[in-house]
C-alpha cells in the first residue's frame, strides 16, 4: 500500500515537469473549487481525478470539483497539498497565468487546511491502570507516575490512569513494591 501511495505522489510530481510538456496549460481553477481541464488526454484526466470528483466529461473538456473528500483521498494516497498546487500551477491555462496568485488563495488555503486535518491527531501507546481498590491506592500511583512524568491521562473519580510505554515498567514496579509494603487487598 505504501508503495502505491509513493507512486501516486511521484506520478503527480512527474505531471508537473514542464520539460515533458510542449503544449500550453489547460487547467482553470475557480474560487468555488471547480476545475476545468481542456484536454482529452487520458493521463491528464486520470491525474486530475486523483484529487477531484469528476462532474462532466466531454470529448476535449473535463469539469471536476475539489471536495474535502476528494482531496483527503488524494492525501491518503500520498499526494501532498503542495504537489496538487504545483500540478495545477504547472498546467494552468494561459488565462490563469495573468492572475496573482495563479491559483485562487481560497483554494490554496483550503487545500493546506484539509492536509492539516490529517495531522492534527496523534496517537501514542499507553498502558491503562484501572483495578485500584481504593482512592488512596489510585492517588499514590497517580502521584508517582506524575512525578516521573509519564501520565498521559487520568480520571480520579473512576480511578483510571494511563501512563506512556516509557514509564510503564517503573510504575508497575513501584505499584508492586507499594502493595508488598502496605499490604495487598486484592
Amino acid at each position: 500500500s505504501s508503495g502505491i501511495n509513493a507512486e501516486y505522489g511521484e506520478l503527480i510530481s512527474a505531471g508537473t515537469d514542464k520539460t515533458s510538456q510542449t503544449r500550453e496549460g489547460y487547467i482553470i481553477v475557480e474560487t468555488n473549487f471547480r476545475v476545468y481541464a481542456y484536454t482529452s488526454n487520458d493521463l491528464d484526466i486520470a491525474l486530475i481525478a486523483l484529487f477531484t470528483e469528476p462532474l462532466h466529461r466531454f470529448h476535449h473538456f473535463l469539469v471536476g470539483h475539489m471536495t474535502r473528500e476528494s482531496v483527503q483521498a488524494a492525501l491518503q494516497n500520498g499526494i501532498t497539498a503542495q504537489q496538487i498546487l504545483d500540478f495545477l500551477r504547472a498546467h494552468a491555462h494561459p488565462q490563469m497565468l495573468g492572475n496573482t496568485p495563479v491559483i485562487p488563495a481560497t483554494v490554496t488555503d483550503q487545500l493546506f487546511l484539509w492536509e492539516m486535518e490529517r495531522t492534527r491527531i496523534s496517537t501514542d501507546e499507553g498502558v491503562l491502570y484501572s483495578q485500584f481498590l481504593s482512592d488512596a491506592d489510585f492517588r499514590v500511583v497517580q502521584e508517582y507516575a506524575q512525578n516521573i512524568g509519564c501520565v498521559m491521562w487520568y480520571n480520579s473519580q473512576k480511578r483510571l490512569l494511563v501512563v506512556n510505554k516509557r514509564g510503564h515498567n517503573d510504575v508497575k514496579k513501584y505499584w508492586k513494591t507499594y502493595k508488598k509494603e502496605h499490604g495487598e487487598c486484592s
